[in-house]
């Protein structure tokens, strides 16, 4: 990312010769590129690809005076990566940034593999953590303010090395005693560990003092102590005299070690063993309070942490650029009325012409098996002042255009297509514009926002974080340890959705995006935007409870529905009811979002894609 363009090579032997096609696109707002469309036929490096594309050649090609001392540096959805990053790990639909950097270092060549399923990409942050924030920890401190870095490795692969593989990190992080440290649980990751763990994970790097690695040596020491076991199958445990004794020999050699026994006769087993018995148990309850001591002054930093990384989330989304192109988006956000039926309240928003999209679970049993609504519905726009002045109520069809509650095939489904009805005269007021041209890709992490009705107020909006799917289980039990008060009713409200708990919490699970937000009741088909106000799911629900304490509502966790994949279920759809008109109208509308409508109906060789 930061090497000069002329070091990458364009062929290299050691990637797999096998079918290889996928699409990606990227822009260059320095150079007034706004998006060229890349299709890459052989497995490579991410600069190779693009050097297939005459107008990145153009670029690469420009008069050396007005490059010179600047390189590129290239972003993707995932942060900022190197140039010889893997082409395949792009996402079909990811748009790289193309953006240009002084004082240029040189990469290392990159290791890889002749495989392509066996990576694993994680982020770090480039400025330090606990104890190296003052620390230079990248080879170019000019691209400290690109972050952050996505860092390919193999599953099997050592952290440290990976890093050095990526070529952007100074010595400091390979000669000191760094580790990595997770920003959102403050879990600690040392550099001799595989990466297979940390995909779709972000970390800062930090450096571990002098009193941390004793505190770790002694933890070590007091472990192999405690599972010491005898030829008959006795744990056993040292005293104080002999602990002395034995951890002084760890650096001796071996034949010192030989001799020190000889000069020192060994006293009578027996009594010996007698007094490891004796001590062991008081022994053990002493580690553990010294354990459990240490993890309690780790939880403050991890309450740092989090709320760190949620302030600067908040700060991007009160941006006024971001907060006006979300107003502006917002205004396709409604409130969706059941009538006659007690308590149900719920969000929907415009997904293209007179259709609406929101959850299913809004309707359950008043849908009949040939998707006829039982209940009456509609749906009001414009309710952003509490007066109710300005609104615009549109009565929705009966029969609904699809319904999906429950498991479909593979995947979790939970959402209903409303159609509006036609307007009855010129006065009344026109639909907002729909936002399937506006989808954009689920991110691997960093900040989203929802805009809804939650408890059927008014509009509101609510940035929060993602959180990734290998994180959740940590997340979750982070939250009910800081909600001692009221685990009872936490687990309580867990257990009535056990099966859907268990679902949400599957690492690598991708039916569905976590987060934490306070849209409960009323916000339920809420569209959940990224930081470049692209839609990229739906918000379906979590596991809420009534704090007792508080007299509030509260969730362990909360979670939106992928869009592509209601999408992709909604498409098949219309294909089973040999519904034309509507399947046309999704094509044209997907055409005006590239991505989309590649990854809905087209593959590389422009075949419809089996979307079974």
């Amino acid at each position: 990312m930061a090497a000069t363009v002329k070091s990458e090579p364009l062929e290299s032997n050691i990637y797999p010769e096998t079918e290889h096609c996928h699409s990606f696109s990227f822009s260059c707002s320095t150079h007034k590129i706004t998006k060229e469309e890349i299709t890459c036929t052989k497995p490579g490096t991410i600069l190779r690809a693009l050097k297939t594309n005459d107008t990145f050649k153009e670029l690469n090609q420009m008069d050396n005076k007005t490059l010179k001392g600047k390189d590129i540096v290239i972003k993707s959805y995932k942060g900022y990566i190197v140039k010889h990053f893997p082409c395949w790990l792009i996402k079909e639909d990811d748009l790289l940034t193309i953006e240009m950097v002084t004082y240029a270092t040189d990469e290392t060549a990159g290791d890889t593999d002749e495989e392509t399923d066996n990576y694993v990409t994680f982020s770090i942050e480039t400025t330090g953590g606990k104890n190296s924030k003052s620390k230079p920890i990248l080879r170019n401190k000019q691209l400290q303010s690109y972050r952050p870095l996505c860092i390919y490795a193999k599953q099997k692969e050592e952290v440290k090395k990976a890093l050095r593989n990526d070529g952007r990190f100074s010595d400091i992080v390979f000669e000191q005693k760094c580790q990595l440290s997770e920003r959102l649980t403050g879990s600690k990751v040392s550099m001799g560990q595989i990466a297979k763990k940390l995909n779709g994970r972000n970390f800062e790097i930090c450096l571990t003092k002098r009193k941390e690695e004793t505190e770790t040596k002694m933890e070590t020491s007091d472990s192999t102590i405690k599972t010491l076991v005898n030829s008959e199958g006795d744990r056993t445990q040292m005293t104080p005299s002999t602990l002395t004794t034995e951890t002084s020999d760890v650096g001796e050699s071996s034949s010192r070690r030989k001799q020190k026994r000889k000069s020192n006769p060994m006293p009578d087993h027996g009594e010996i063993l007698t007094i490891l018995r004796n001590q062991f148990d008081d022994l053990v309850k002493q580690m553990e309070s010294r354990r459990e001591d240490s993890q309690k002054k780790t939880l403050p930093e991890e309450l740092d942490l989090m709320k760190q990384e949620f302030g600067k989330i908040r700060q991007k989304f009160s941006e006024v650029h971001r907060v006006k192109k979300l107003i502006k988006l917002g205004a396709s956000v409604c409130q969706v009325i059941v009538e006659g039926v007690q308590g149900v309240q719920g969000t929907g928003f415009v997904l293209f012409d007179n259709y609406i999209l929101t959850n299913g679970h809004l309707f359950g049993e008043n849908v009949r098996k040939n998707m006829q609504l039982l209940v009456d519905v509609s749906v009001k726009f414009n309710y952003e002042n509490p007066n109710g002045s300005d609104v615009n109520v549109i009565k929705a069809k009966t029969l609904l255009i699809d319904f999906q509650h429950g498991l479909q095939g593979k995947h979790y489904m939970d959402y209903a297509i409303l159609e509006m009805e036609p307007p009855k005269n010129k006065q009344q007021k026109k639909v907002p514009p729909g936002l399937l041209r506006e989808y954009g890709p689920v991110p691997a992490c960093g900040g989203a926002c929802l805009i809804g009705h939650p408890g059927g107020l008014v509009k509101q909006m609510d940035p929060t974080s993602i959180i990734g799917s290998e994180i959740r289980e940590e997340a979750a039990n982070k939250y009910k340890r800081e909600n001692g008060h009221a685990i009872f009713t936490i687990n309580d409200a867990v257990e009535e959705n056990k099966k859907r708990h268990e679902d949400v919490m599957q690492e690598n699970k991708d039916d569905f995006v976590t987060y934490n937000t306070s849209f409960f009741h009323g916000s339920s088909g809420s569209p959940v935007f990224d930081d470049l106000g692209r839609v990229f799911g739906m918000h379906t629900g979590g596991f809420d409870y009534k704090d007792k304490r508080t007299q509030s509502t509260q969730s362990v966790l909360e979670y939106a529905l992928p869009l592509f994949t209601i999408l992709q279920n909604f498409v098949i759809r219309l294909k089973e009811d040999n519904n034309q008109a509507v399947l046309t109208r999704v094509q044209e509308e997907a055409q005006k979002n590239l991505f989309l409508f590649e990854a809905l109906f087209k593959t590389c060789g422009h075949e419809p894609m089996d979307m079974s």
